[in-house]
C-alpha cells in the first residue's frame, strides 16, 4: 500500500525542506531505509548534534536532492492548487488533498493519506486516512469529476495590482462600520455565490445570491458584531 503526504503548502520550498528533514531523521534512525547512494551522501553529516543539522546549510541542500525522487512521488502530485492559488494558510492543507483527488483519482482507492497541519512552528497535527471507494454519485472519480479543478482554474480572472490595493482600502474604511451599501457589481462571482448588500444600523448583514442569469435572491443572516 502506497503512503501519500500531505502537507500545509504555504510556500513549494518551505514543503521540500520540510520533507527532506524528514528524510534525513529516517535516515539516522534506520541508515538501511534509505538508498545507498543517498546513505553515502547523509552519512557525512550524521556526527552533527541536532542543533547544528538544523543550521547546516550543505546538510539543506544534500537532503532536498537525495530525496528528491521520493518527494516527487509523494509530494508533487498534491502542490497543483497550492502552486496556482498560492498561501490559503490552513486551506493549503486540503487544497493539497484537493489536487491529489484531481491528478491521482483512478489509483487512490485504497492507499493511505497523511495529513500534516502545523502553525506558526508552535502547534501541529498530523493524522490518516484511507480512501475507500463509495456508490455513485459518491465515487473517487465522480468526486474530482465534480471539482473541475482544471476548469475553475481556467477561469480566473486577471486582477491588477490597483484594484485590489483600492479595494483593500475600501475593507478598511467598513472595518467595523455599519449601516453601509454594498457595490452591486456581481460580474466576476460565480452562480450561486452569495454575496453581501447591505449592512443595517443594527450590524445585521443581508445577503443575495447570484442566479443563472444574474438575477438576484435575497437573505438574511441575523445579527453580527461588529458588522462581521
Amino acid at each position: 500500500m502506497q503512503i501519500i503526504l500531505y502537507f500545509i503548502l504555504l510556500t513549494t520550498s518551505f514543503v521540500q525542506k520540510s520533507f527532506a528533514r524528514l528524510y534525513f531523521n529516517d535516515f539516522l534512525r534506520n541508515s538501511s531505509s534509505v538508498a545507498k547512494e543517498a546513505r553515502e551522501t547523509l552519512e557525512l553529516f550524521s556526527s552533527l548534534s541536532g542543533d547544528e543539522s538544523y543550521q547546516n546549510r550543505d546538510l539543506e541542500k544534500a537532503s532536498q536532492k537525495v530525496a528528491k525522487n521520493l518527494y516527487d512521488e509523494k509530494v508533487q502530485p498534491t502542490t497543483l492548487v497550492p502552486k496556482q492559488v498560492g498561501n490559503m494558510y490552513t486551506a493549503s492543507l486540503y487544497a493539497a488533498f484537493v489536487s491529489v483527488l484531481h491528478n491521482k483519482h483512478s489509483t487512490l482507492v485504497g492507499q493511505r493519506i497523511v495529513m500534516f497541519s502545523y502553525g506558526s512552528g508552535l502547534s501541529s497535527t498530523m493524522f490518516s486516512f484511507k480512501i475507500q471507494d463509495g456508490r455513485h454519485p459518491f465515487t473517487v472519480s465522480n468526486i474530482a469529476s465534480v471539482m473541475n479543478v482544471d476548469g475553475k482554474l481556467d477561469s480566473r480572472h486577471v486582477f491588477p495590482p490597483e484594484k485590489f490595493v483600492e479595494t483593500m482600502k475600501l475593507m478598511e474604511h467598513r472595518y467595523g462600520a455599519k449601516d453601509f451599501v454594498t457595490r452591486k457589481d456581481t460580474s466576476l462571482l460565480s452562480p450561486g455565490a452569495f454575496y453581501l448588500t447591505h449592512v443595517d444600523s443594527m450590524y445585521r448583514r443581508f445577503y443575495a445570491k447570484k442566479g443563472s442569469a444574474s438575477k438576484s435572491i435575497s437573505a438574511t443572516n441575523g445579527t453580527m458584531v461588529n458588522g462581521h
